[in-house]
């Protein structure tokens, strides 16, 4: 079903300018302005933590109340602070369903600066898959991707193929810690075509949308660029009348350092008073207690094999990701591929402090040699 698009002069005026700016510019400045402690405190953990500049970009909007809950706007979403309801640290934040909005509010209002409006969304809505056969519910890998029913509970439904290279994307959990339903959202559409201009040549772009972002893909950028995250925070701003803010905030300084709590199974990584990153980890086990006390990372390894013979026990374990040692003896942080049991209370290791490998990867290039580890 497509919705009925109701235009005034105002609003044809705003979405023509829109169409003539290119996607990412900030509205209403020339340069963005940059900024210390812009992040509302509820965010800056998450923003910093998971490559915010990347995934939620500038800063739109100064701590505000959306839908109930603390909230800020940022040029790709909105964060809003769910820490009450969940005792779970990655559900604690959660993205609003900006697209769903818009669709609902600002049909008329183009898509990131694309000739596509969030009214011609419901167009691509309305062709759904139907539930392959065997589907009993969840997500079922099929030709083309991987389909998604559109279902909040993942039940047989018709629904979406999500193609793999956005599956893959959505479910960097160094990204979204929250998982893809979570920080991403139900598809709302299948992937399609979208014809736009970059640097003054016509190309065309690949554009799915889901519940809480809208994803594009362009195989003509660096690999590192060709997924990319619309500009929905803008648009939600821009469609309300409001003026983004377009501040680029400043990374938390002062000194670095790893803090590692034997009793949570947990690390902390700070800078200065800001933590920064957080992640569950599993220590040393009985009899190869992990020792506590203050150290220093002194030797990075990217990968590296890890041999040892103590209490009676021998391991030799090939390519172990992200290794950074921090007291003679073979104590190190590094990234676990053997195991999925971090931050549960089970001390699996000789001595190391285990960590995902993904999460291993995030600190290992935050981390410089010397950095503080302080295990208590």
């Amino acid at each position: 079903m497509i919705r009925k698009r109701y235009f005034t002069p105002l609003l044809v005026a705003l979405a023509v300018a829109m169409l003539l700016l290119p996607p990412g510019t900030t509205y209403g400045q020339s340069a963005p302005v940059e900024s210390e402690d812009i992040i509302a405190d509820p965010f800056v953990k998450h923003y910093w933590g998971h490559q915010g500049l990347r995934v939620l970009g500038y800063v739109h909007s100064h701590q505000m109340n959306a839908n109930g809950y603390l909230a800020q706007y940022f040029e790709k979403g909105r964060l809003e602070d769910h820490s009450h309801e969940t005792s779970d640290p990655n559900w604690a934040l959660m993205y609003g369903r900006l697209t769903v909005e818009l669709m609902e509010q600002a049909s008329w209002f183009p898509v990131n600066g694309t000739t596509v409006t969030y009214g011609d969304l419901w167009y691509y809505s309305a062709t759904k898959h139907p539930a392959p056969v065997g589907f009993t519910g969840g997500t079922m890998v099929v030709e083309g991707g991987t389909f998604v029913p559109f279902d909040a509970m993942l039940n047989p439904q018709p629904g979406y193929v999500v193609p793999d290279y956005f599956w893959a994307y959505i479910n960097r959990q160094d990204l979204f810690p929250g998982g893809w339903m979570h920080d991403i959202g139900l598809p709302l559409t299948n992937a399609f075509g979208v014809q736009t201009m970059k640097d003054g040549q016509t190309r065309m772009i690949t554009m799915q949308a889901f519940e809480r972002s809208i994803l594009t893909f362009d195989p003509m950028n660096p690999p590192e660029w060709q997924i990319e995250r619309g500009n929905v925070g803008t648009d939600a701003l821009v469609a309300a009348g409001q003026t983004p803010m377009g501040v680029k905030p400043i990374r938390p300084t002062g000194p670095k350092r790893i803090e590692i709590s034997i009793d949570n199974q947990w690390l902390y990584a700070y800078e200065g008073d800001y933590m920064v990153f957080d992640a569950p980890v599993s220590t040393g086990r009985n009899g190869f207690e992990t020792p506590r006390g203050s150290f220093s990372v002194y030797s990075k390894l990217r990968t590296h094999t890890m041999r040892g013979s103590a209490g009676g026990e021998t391991w030799d374990v090939p390519n172990v990701p992200h290794v950074m040692y921090f007291r003679a003896g073979g104590y190190a942080i590094h990234g676990t591929y053997w195991h999925n049991t971090f931050g549960t209370g089970a001390r699996l290791s000789h001595g190391c402090v285990n960590l995902p490998q993904d999460k291993a990867a995030w600190l290992y290039e935050w981390t410089p040699s010397g950095t503080p580890v302080i295990i208590y």
